[in-house]
């Protein structure tokens, strides 16, 4: 397992370019997908990372996030459905 960042997780302003290097040293020797994390929070991100050959993204802070800055629980649910269905465009 290679991590993407050193840190804690949760949102960044941009993606560390060095995830580029380490997905395609990592898909160099797998033919398992592979999931970048760690500060993807903006589907700019996600095109970026896509664009590097990450074949899916780890959005867990920024989904806490959705539901915490929702109003209710319902909300809440919307909002993150919102917000996925974002991420998942950006990914195609």
């Amino acid at each position: 397992m290679q991590v993407s960042a050193v840190g804690v997780t949760g949102a960044r302003s941009n993606v560390n370019l060095r995830v580029e290097y380490l997905l395609q040293e990592i898909k160099k020797v797998t033919d398992k997908p592979v999931a970048v994390g760690f500060g993807i929070s903006t589907p700019e991100h996600v095109k970026q990372i896509a664009g590097w050959g990450a074949d899916g993204v780890i959005i867990g802070s920024a989904i806490v996030r959705q539901l915490g800055e929702a109003a209710s629980p319902e909300e809440g649910l919307k909002r993150v459905e919102e917000y996925a269905k974002n991420m998942k465009a950006a990914m195609l």
